[in-house]
């Protein structure tokens, strides 16, 4: 009698024959016939037959296109729209900047606030303005053009649109005797510089009386239209028109800009608003700007 162990094998060994009667190859890497029966997996999960159907058909593919599409033209337009105005913004602060560290800069040159600096009081408005521009501006900052009191460069004189895109609001960069005069940054935004009296009141009232500054981002290029391009700052603030020269003037704000308003008054019912529905529309939107803490906030009048 043989051993235990070896009697057990040779029962099933039999056994095993018989149970697997249907393999034709007893290799270790034959799969066996029932396993190549596709039904045997879901579609569901990871192990798929080669024999499955594709699992979009064309059809399905050109819908899914087409939806894709439609979201695109939906979407696009509004995420360009919003990029263009992050790039207006940014350049518009840089402009900002730049023009108030010159103020700075002068400053420590002349040891003395701007409100002590000499102007002279009886020349016209454009020998006024040439004379602050040349003395406290252009030395401190990066100019490629400067107009002076001439008006042969088409920089020199432009005329800027209104919020609503209607009309001129006023002349912009007229190198006249009746205003002021302009220059180019290096970074192509055109500066317009006028010093004195706005109005007939404020001549007949005698005084430098107000120094404000219209900058327009891109040149000749683009809109040339307030609150898109075009802005207007004032050394004071809504102090420049409001106090004259008690106006408190060591930096530029933005066109009437008064830190006791709240952000909405600049889209109100005024005149000058960054409003489309009032007179003169636009002068007060980089205010508004400011105001949200240099954001265009959710009532700016695209």
């Amino acid at each position: 009698m043989g051993p235990p162990a070896l009697a057990m094998t040779g029962r099933n060994t039999s056994k095993v024959k018989r149970c697997n009667k249907n393999v034709t190859n007893s290799s270790p890497l034959t799969v066996h016939s029932s396993l190549n029966n596709e039904t045997d997996f879901s579609r569901f999960t990871s192990h798929f037959s080669p024999f499955q159907n594709p699992a979009f058909t064309m059809a399905e593919v050109l819908i899914t296109l087409g939806i894709i599409g439609i979201v695109a033209a939906m979407t696009l337009p509004s995420l360009i729209a919003n990029h263009r105005r992050q790039v207006m913004l940014t350049k518009v602060k840089q402009t900002y900047t730049i023009l108030n560290n010159a103020l700075e800069r002068a400053k420590v040159d002349y040891d003395t606030e701007v409100n002590n600096w000499y102007i002279p009081d009886e020349s016209s408005t454009l020998e006024k303005s040439m004379f602050f521009a040349e003395t406290y501006m252009i030395p401190y900052l990066e100019v490629l053009h400067y107009c002076k009191d001439k008006i042969s460069a088409p920089y020199c004189n432009l005329n800027s649109k209104n919020l609503t895109d209607t009309g001129n609001i006023e002349p912009m960069y007229p190198v006249s005797s009746q205003y002021g005069t302009s220059f180019v940054l290096k970074n192509g935004t055109i500066v317009y510089v006028r010093v004195g009296a706005m109005t007939q009141t404020e001549i007949d009232l005698g005084g430098i009386s107000r120094i404000w500054v219209i900058f327009d981002i891109d040149g000749s290029q683009g809109y040339n239209r307030y609150g898109y391009d075009v802005f207007r700052i004032e050394l004071g603030g809504a102090e420049g028109p409001a106090k004259r020269n008690n106006a408190n003037r060591n930096k530029f704000l933005p066109y009437g800009y008064d830190t006791n308003k709240n952000c909405d008054y600049y889209v109100s019912e005024i005149n000058h608003a960054c409003n489309k529905a009032v007179s003169y529309p636009g002068s007060y939107c980089l205010a508004y700007i400011v105001c949200n803490g240099w954001d265009f906030g959710d009532k700016y009048p695209w």
